[in-house]
């Protein structure tokens, strides 16, 4: 072998071994037999139970899945793509490492692939890949169990990568890279962190479009693009089908348009629910200093000592257990964005320092995701890209768009140290730059260490209500009117319940400002080590390797000590206690003893955010961020109202008014919504209102639209009629329903994408199906027969049955997974061999060593 490519598989080798290393050093629990405990994986667990079992028993793709919400396709839950070979890559990539070392290994071996491309000495190339790579933000999302955005995260940079080195004219190597990094990012599965990659590239091609001007290099530029443009396709293509279905399930969700009148002024989502996660213009300085807008919102305020020392101690117990560490202007979070004090220095730095366009394009990424995150805190922007701009408003929580700042600093930060390790003489040639950018970061660090509200209060601004109408009032304003209302209720006047409510908030106050300067002045020590090091090694000339060392220990342990902050060895537990999330109660034991084939479970406690249920039933709540738009559509207009009464009924205790309840609850019934759930502890409640599968009615009732059927399901009797749009009256022109007790529709075969009936009645009759519809994939089959079937009752479906006895088969058959598969497998083998064709042709014209030449082995 070529002794120059076994010297750098060698040393590059030994660079993974250290990533390795590092990343199970900071996970010790995994080397114990241990596993993270991740909320959204719980979720996921609960959600995705029927699908797994069915490709365990059945070795096919159900594609379907009746555990949530009446019933929902699983393309946005677990669907598996054999097809994408990828997928095969990806794992490779991983090494088997366990969750979630594996992703925090991509994090570093990603970033470490494009410094390297951009001749970065490998020795800065592992320091810049650990200060990216431990960034705070990185590090919440997978506490959080966000894994598919964490895999998403870490293969923007090799993508980065090769559009750096195609735009810099190895089109072989760069296309290569592109492509195959660019269907990982898609295979990993986060559409919305490949949303803000497409931004960065975005500005990326901008810079070259102005090179190409400025250098005459259109002929070079056009080539280039090319290059990209078809390995992209190809690495979409190879992730076709999963993007088709979410394409096409989109359409459906609450993320595409509503038929009802009163929601079309968007196509996507809820301006308001989109916007519930924005950055504060202020809270934008947590790139600088971790706690400046505190630390997550699920802690209390109490649980950080040094926020509590001078509050005054009659005040501290009530301070410390009422209110959150976290005091932004976000909905809830788990913790603020940090890219690191020494990251944030050394990008201020790059800005005076870095010569050429990198610069510029990296600023403007940063600037633009800052801008991006604050939302509804900058609406004249953001509200103009909601209403504007392609696909902005199919996404929630605009937080996460800090993520190309987390990008782009740490690569402006390493383009520095390395204009600083390369550069003779520096303090002779950069000392007005240096004096200035230090100046900056340090001076602006110490006016926060002094006077932490210079630039943002440590109260924020609050929507309220006030005399009827929506207004915007001090969180201070807000906290003393409830403080006083509550102050009086145990006994104070109106003039002692205003003092103390001042003085309990000034204390508030003083221990926010604590938890702020505490971490300001953590930064600033942070930062001037960094610099005295910078300043060291530019006058005394001790060698780069020191610096490198040095600088890239303060990075670690900056990062590495916030990091724990979220996820550390807490957040482990035994791996038995993690493989079910939801052990059995007694009320799941006795609903499971009914071998009825289809029937759903209503959990009352929180029924829209449950997925416990899933595990184990057929469930009619469930959890999940994009569910179909009109299941949606019925629970904020019936569902969570039948919910509440049947509630309410339960607390009076009365069976009587328990059952009144649940016979006025239609909706519910109509789901079939055979057992309640009030306590895990004891036996659910059986519903005899409940409808069944499949039932057989005496009227329907043809409205004008939507907005019309929306509001007729609210006041009927399922059982006799059905509520059908006017769009389908001519499937059933002619049908005169007379159901008798006689006519009967029976369940004969239940798997999720594949329901048999029996049906027999003495004349042609109108069937209701206690089934969600779901007009991408479903076919209904009348002996055989492939039979049109329509929307009734809002979600559910119908179908002319014939009189005598008929067998009626609904099966799940969405061509598109099919054909995406095919598409997929010829686009996957398409790309490897173009990759591995490329790798074997740059193997092979590797220049050798001088002496293998002179030996005549060239």
């Amino acid at each position: 072998m070529n002794k120059t490519l076994m010297n750098q598989i060698i040393k590059h080798g030994l660079v993974v071994i250290g990533f390795i290393a590092i990343t199970f050093l900071y996970f010790k629990p995994l080397l114990q037999d241990k596993e993270l405990k991740q909320q959204d994986i719980d979720h996921w667990k609960g959600a995705s139970k029927e699908i797994i079992d069915f490709r365990k028993a059945h070795g096919t793709e159900p594609l379907w899945t009746n555990s949530m919400f009446g019933g929902m396709p699983a393309y946005q839950i677990s669907t598996a793509y054999p097809s994408n070979l990828i997928q095969y890559v990806a794992r490779f990539v991983q090494l088997g490492l366990p969750s979630p070392a594996n992703y925090v290994f991509l994090y570093f071996i990603g970033f470490y692939i494009l410094l390297l491309t951009l001749k970065i000495d490998f020795r800065l190339a592992i320091v810049g890949a650990l200060a990216f790579g431990f960034s705070s933000f990185f590090f919440i999302c997978i506490e959080a169990g966000h894994n598919s955005q964490a895999e998403a995260i870490a293969f923007m940079a090799p993508v980065v990568a090769g559009f750096i080195i195609t735009y810099r004219g190895n089109y072989l190597g760069g296309g290569a890279l592109t492509g195959i990094a660019f269907a990982l990012e898609l295979n990993a599965g986060h559409p919305q962190i490949t949303y803000y990659l497409l931004f960065l590239l975005a500005i990326f091609i901008v810079v070259q479009v102005y090179n190409a001007v400025k250098d005459k290099l259109w002929k070079h530029f056009f080539k280039a693009s090319a290059v990209v443009a078809v390995v992209c396709v190809l690495g979409l293509l190879t992730n076709i089908t999963s993007l088709w279905a979410t394409a096409d399930y989109g359409k459906y969700s609450t993320r595409g348009p509503s038929e009802l009148s009163g929601k079309k002024t968007s196509t996507g989502l809820d301006r308001d629910y989109v916007f519930g996660w924005s950055y504060g213009v202020g809270e934008t300085w947590t790139l600088l200093i971790p706690n400046y807008k505190g630390g997550s919102s699920s802690v209390a305020l109490g649980s950080d000592e040094s926020a509590m020392e001078k509050v005054n101690p009659k005040y501290k117990d009530f301070i410390g257990k009422s209110f959150s560490s976290y005091w932004g202007d976000q909905t809830f979070t788990s913790g603020p964005v940090y890219v690191g004090a020494i990251v944030c220095f050394l990008f201020l730095l790059g800005l005076f320092i870095v010569e050429g366009t990198d610069r510029w394009w990296l600023l403007a990424g940063s600037i633009l995701s800052m801008m991006l995150a604050m939302g509804k805190n900058f609406p004249s922007f953001n509200y103009w890209m909601f209403d504007h701009f392609p696909g902005y408003n199919k996404f929630r929580s605009v937080s996460m768009a800090l993520v190309i700042a987390e990008f782009c600093m740490p690569l402006l930060a390493v383009f520095a140290l390395n204009k600083i390790i390369t550069t003779k003489d520096l303090l002779t040639t950069q000392k007005k730059k240096l004096i200035i950018a230090s100046s900056l970061a340090l001076g602006i660090t110490f006016l926060i260490c002094i006077s932490p509200t210079i630039f943002s209060d440590v109260y924020k601004t609050v929507d309220v209500e006030k005399d009827g109408k929506p207004a915007l009032v001090s969180e201070y304003e807000q906290l003393k009117g409830e403080l006083t209302v509550n102050l009086k209720k145990q006994g104070a006047t109106e003039q002692q319940a205003g003092e103390t409510a001042d003085e309990i908030l000034d204390n508030l106050a003083t221990a926010r400002k604590s938890v702020l300067t505490s971490d300001a002045w953590r930064s600033l020590l942070f930062m001037a080590g960094a610099g005295l090091l910078i300043f060291g090694f530019a006058k005394y000339k001790f060698r780069k390797e020191y610096l490198l060392i040095g600088v890239g220990l303060l990075i670690v342990g900056d990062l590495w000590a916030v990091d724990k902050r979220y996820l550390n060895d807490e957040d482990f537990m035994e791996s038995k206690q993690i493989d079910n999330p939801y052990p059995a109660h007694e009320v799941d034991n006795v609903i499971l003893k009914d071998k009825t084939l289809d029937y759903r479970v209503l959990n009352l406690q929180d029924p829209f955010n449950d997925a416990r249920t899933s595990y184990y039933h057929k469930s009619i709540g469930g959890y999940h961020g994009a569910k179909l738009k009109r299941i949606q559509e019925l629970i904020e207009y019936h569902l969570s109202a039948e919910v509440n009464m049947v509630i309410n009924s339960f607390k009076t205790k009365k069976d009587s008014l328990i059952d009144m309840a649940i016979a006025n609850a239609h909706c519910l019934n109509m789901l079939n919504a055979k057992y309640f759930i009030y306590n895990l502890d004891a036996p659910p409640l059986v519903n005899r209102h409940a409808l069944g599968n499949a039932w057989f009615v005496k009227d329907y009732k043809i409205v004008a639209n939507s907005d019309e059927e929306i509001q007729a399901v609210g006041d009927f009797n399922p059982s006799n009629t059905a509520i059908i749009d006017q769009r389908y009256k001519p499937m059933f022109d002619g049908i005169h329903p007379s159901a008798d007790s006689s006519s009967t529709i029976k369940m004969t075969a239940y798997l999720p994408n594949d329901l048999t009936y029996q049906s027999n009645s003495t004349s042609e009759g109108l069937g209701v199906f206690s089934e969600i519809y779901f007009e991408g994939g479903w076919n209904a089959y009348i002996d055989g027969k492939l039979t049109p079937h329509f929307r009734t009752d809002y979600v559910l479906r119908g179908l002319r049955i014939p009189a005598g006895s008929h067998k009626i088969e609904f099966k799940f058959e969405p061509t598109l997974y099919s054909t995406g598969e095919h598409i997929s497998l010829a686009s996957s083998l398409i790309l490897l061999v173009l990759v591995g064709g490329v790798v074997y042709k740059l193997v092979k014209t590797m220049p050798k060593p001088k002496e293998e030449v002179k030996k005549g082995k060239a």
